[in-house]
């Protein structure tokens, strides 16, 4: 008998998933929602480990009007539209299907149970089983012989066959579309029968089997009731019965033995749930890719282990010796103030003043009179919290709907523009007004996600120019192990207040609809919650700006990452130009050159099969090329990226496969996409900068993650080649050369390696002539691989096992490298074992700037968890110190080209390096000013090195 099939209605599951946290909704670090998102991966793994099915996809509704519209105009016409938080997720969601490789199907015109029906029928007919998995009554009529549903019931599944459907709805399944058709389906504004219920319908079923025999023997019916409500009814019942008939010939090309699950690729993902800040679904995924979760990070994204660790301690005077003030740091020194360092445990929070907990009195300003007077306690306060309530969760198309302040705890107010009747204040006239407030440098403004204000206020004529304090920047700096820096989440963590949320303003909304917009709410109660955000935001305030100070952070916040807001505000603004006739061009390129490597492999194994089938890739490397299995699945043999680069070594199939799916993934994440993400109103792709996602503090890029675009291949080269400037303009590139290595020198103080940096040297060269003995000249280049490979592995706690892989070199080999690496940098080797000592002692770890990254795991009795945060010990100091700096260097680029009035502006920032855009004629000046600033932003006993040019494109740099 074939595999059974499993088709999973993708749908009804993100919704399921949404709404189960309804009331106390997931947020991710950018405080979104992502409950749908966490939901939805959660029953994909939980249906895996419990199923563990070869063939299987995830069926989609379409994305236009389906044929049911025509025949009934009123479709789902009581459905409001999804709401916007969702929406935002069903995205995310099918991105992460596709970067996990999970098969998606979605026929335009069609919704996902007729494709479910179409593949059931299709199962049917060859013998099939076929588990349907949704939570929807109209797929119930499938059931029946090799059909059945699985219903999604707390962390299973409720499986469903002809007796259990029965049981449960007291109809059989070649019942349901009649039993639909008379009780009707408010959710997809299926009419039905008037006043015929659930209970009616069934028993009337029950009596004449079904909707044909009961209207042909209407007249035996002896409730006269009834009898009038069905004839009345009888339209409306074949037009339902219609409209829940469920389509069986959709016109799709795959076949259920087409719907081999491929071989996932857990490691993909992993960089997607972290940006979620999802660790529970990182270390799933971690494991199912066989990857330390401590290593769980993909190229572009965190370094290993980023999000571990627990709450941020303080010194005893809260004082910090740092690097923070350009001034240069003791070789090696990592001071935490005297005195016996503070712990604090994961999760510890100090106690909150209760009057913090208390509930604020909130008024609504609708006199442009009594907008003056707040605006006047605000210039006399001289510190105020501000926020804004918009139309929109994209900050490129939200406009404002009202806005809201507060002087003190406990007191604030809300300023509407709209309300449910229309326009309340002149929009004109509360411009005017508060554009000087928000201008005026000498006020203190006080925010939660400033960024998202930045954006919004400046594409409404106001810059936001009196921004001094963050509380979700500053909440990330306090305990960067943080769920989530919501305003929702602080609030209880901080205050031990719980917040009103926004379907807490809709209390009779239908689950599963959209929430009406913010300006439909009725005053009062938008007053109140509108003005409990400014307020909450104060109290924060309160709360974290002393901690801050209290807990040592309070230079780096005020120097460095506060500061950064308007620079990455501005630079999301602004966007990147794409040349999307050239990505379409490469696309084609790229179908041509894919098909030419299957052919090639084809030839190679003398038949044509699915390249992407696990299945049948077992069976072509292991029984017909007789190549040794690797690692063993619940499914088979593993094909996955790293038992592919293994069998490479040994036969060419293997190689050709990896290509493939290269240049596949590539085509289908950048090339295809990218055009679609171009803003239509800028005409350019606005990334979005994550400030507080990881521990190092490193930036990460998101919807899209432009910092992940392969660098190495000649592919990834291609792809940037269609990011271009303004005509006349240009793109300057700096990148700091090795910084990390630089870092680790200046750290270790270790002569060897500053020497080579002070006198400019190959410093792979350099290390490979000492490891082996010869001069740098004599280095080969396999030397020199080894050598740089040590060099920047070190710095990850590199065992021998690791590094005999990645040489493809014998363990003992390895060993010996290892020691001769250190015989060589002594320096280095004391470095790591004073650091991971000082973790021991201290619970945690810094980077010269004063980040601090707890480490609860370092004094683990478990060998393999404390040596993964042995390995984070070592790596924070150096990669969170280059992200300090590289955030440093941004500052001080976009201070000078202010300071100098040039038109030239920062693009991105991709790890080491900033991309700028420069009108062409300040070409030679924005690079000489970029270089110098760069090189500048702090001293080190080792100078930093940077590599500036410029080009017609992103691709002709480097």
């Amino acid at each position: 008998m074939p595999e059974p099939l499993y088709l999973l209605d993708g749908y009804s599951l993100v919704f399921r998933s949404y709404f189960a946290f309804i009331r106390k909704p997931l947020r991710n670090p950018q405080g979104r929602n992502s409950s749908a998102v966490f939901g939805f991966f959660r029953s994909l793994f939980r249906l895996f480990d419990l199923r563990e099915p070869s063939h299987f996809a995830v069926v989609l509704d379409s994305t236009t009007p389906t044929f049911r519209h025509e025949q009934y105009a009123d479709y789902k016409a009581n459905r409001e539209e999804t709401p916007e938080e969702l929406h935002e997720q069903i995205g995310v969601i099918e991105e992460m299907l596709d970067v996990l490789g999970v098969p998606a199907l979605r026929v335009n015109g069609y919704e996902a149970d007729d494709i479910m029906a179409t593949l059931a029928e299709r199962c049917r007919a060859e013998g099939r089983i076929c588990y349907l998995i949704s939570g929807d009554k109209d797929l119930l009529q499938l059931v029946g012989e090799h059909v059945k549903v699985l219903k999604p019931q707390n962390n299973d599944f409720d499986e469903l066959d002809r007796a259990r459907v029965y049981e449960q709805w007291s109809v059989y399944p070649e019942q349901v579309g009649d039993y639909l058709a008379l009780m009707g389906d408010s959710s997809d504004n299926i009419p039905g029968v008037k006043g015929i219920g659930a209970k009616t319908a069934a028993k009337l079923l029950g009596d004449y089997g079904s909707l044909g025999e009961l209207y042909d023997r209407l007249e035996e019916l002896s409730s006269e009731s009834q009898r009038a409500k069905l004839e009345t009814g009888r339209e409306s019942a074949w037009t339902s019965r219609e409209l829940v008939k469920l389509v069986t010939d959709v016109p799709l090309e795959k076949q259920p033995a087409d719907l081999e699950l491929p071989s996932l690729d857990f490691s993909a993902v992993l960089p997607h749930f972290e940006r979620e800040g999802m660790r529970s679904l990182v270390e799933e995924a971690a494991g199912r890719a066989g990857i330390d979760p401590a290593e769980a990070r993909g190229p572009g994204d965190e370094p290993p282990g980023e999000r571990t660790g627990a709450r941020t301690g303080d010194s005893a005077d809260g004082g910090r010796s740092s690097a923070g003030d350009g001034g240069s740091a003791p070789p090696g020194e990592l001071d935490f103030g005297p005195g016996p360092p503070r712990r604090y445990q994961p999760g510890e929070r100090p106690p909150a003043p209760a009057k913090l907990a208390e509930k604020g009195s909130y008024t609504v300003v609708d006199e442009l009179a009594e907008l003056d007077q707040w605006l006047a306690r605000v210039r006399e306060a001289g510190s105020f919290a501000f926020d804004s309530e918009t139309d929109s969760l994209d900050a490129l198309a939200a406009h404002p709907v009202g806005f809201s302040l507060s002087v003190e705890p406990g007191v604030a107010c809300y300023i509407p523009l709209r309300g449910p009747d229309g326009p309340v204040l002149d929009e004109e006239a509360v411009r005017r007004r508060i554009k000087p407030v928000l201008e005026d440098g000498n006020l203190r403004l006080i925010a939660q996600n400033a960024k998202y204000d930045y954006k919004v206020l400046k594409r409404w004529g106001v810059e936001l120019r009196s921004l001094a304090f963050d509380t979700m920047v500053a909440g990330w700096l306090l305990d960067t192990t943080a769920n989530s820096f919501g305003l929702d989440e602080l609030a209880k963590s901080y205050l031990n207040y719980t917040t009103v949320h926004y379907a807490d303003l809709f209390p009779d909304q239908k689950r599963g609809t959209a929430f009406p917009a913010f300006d439909s709410v009725p005053l009062e109660t938008a007053g109140n919650y509108a003005a409990e955000d400014a307020d909450i935001t104060y109290r924060l305030f309160t709360v974290f700006e002393p901690l801050l100070a209290q807990r040592g952070f309070a230079k780096l916040y005020y120097d460095l990452e506060l500061p950064l807001v308007p620079v990455l505000a501005e630079m999301e603004l602004c966007g990147i130009r794409i040349d999307t006739e050239m990505l379409s061009s490469y696309s084609r390129e790229l179908e041509g050159l894919l098909e030419t490597i299957e052919q090639e492999i084809f030839e190679l194994c003398g038949h044509e099969f699915n390249i992407g089938s696990p299945k049948q890739l077992q069976e072509v490397l292991f029984v017909e090329r007789k190549l040794t299995p690797i690692r063993k699945t619940k499914t088979g043999y593993s094909t996955d990226v790293t038992v592919l680069q293994e069998l490479a070594r040994e036969d060419p199939v293997p190689e050709k496969v990896l290509r493939h799916r290269l240049l596949s993934k590539l085509r289908s994440t950048y090339v295809d996409s990218l055009p679609r993400l171009v803003n239509s109103q800028t005409g350019r792709i606005h990334t979005h900068f994550t400030q507080t996602g990881t521990a190092t503090g490193r930036l990460s890029s998101k919807d899209p993650n432009l910092q992940n675009i392969p660098i190495r291949e000649e592919e990834g080269r291609r792809i940037r080649t269609a990011f271009v400037p303004e005509p006349g303009w240009v793109f300057v590139s700096a990148d700091y050369s090795q910084i990390e290595l630089v870092v680790l020198a200046h750290l270790s103080g270790d002569p060897g390696l500053t020497r080579a940096f002070r006198e400019e040297k190959d410093v792979h060269s350099e290390t490979g002539a000492l490891i082996f003995g010869v001069s740098p000249d004599e280095v080969t280049a396999a030397q020199r691989r080894i050598a740089k490979t040590i060099n920047f592995g070190v710095m990850y706690g590199m065992s021998s096992f690791r590094l005999s892989r990645e040489l493809n070199i014998a363990r003992g080999e390895a060993e010996q490298f290892i020691e001769a690496y250190f015989r060589t940098y002594p320096n280095i080797k004391t470095f790591v074992e004073k650091t991971v000592r000082e973790a021991e002692h201290h619970g945690a770890v810094r980077t010269l700037l004063g980040r601090e990254r707890p480490l609860p795991d370092i004094t683990s009795r478990n060998r393999t968890v404390k040596s993964g945060a042995e390995r984070i010990a070592v790596n924070t100091p150096i990669q969170g110190t280059a992200a300090d700096i590289v955030k440093r260097a941004m500052l001080r680029v976009d201070r000078r080209l202010r300071q100098e009035g040039s038109g030239g502006r920062i693009l991105l920032q991709v790890h080491d390096e900033l991309i700028l855009e420069v009108p062409g004629d300040e070409r030679e000046g924005v690079e000489k000013l970029v270089g110098e600033e760069m090189a500048a932003a702090v001293e080190l006993s080792v100078p930093l090195r940077v590599t500036v040019e410029s080009g017609e494109s992103w691709g002709e740099l480097h």
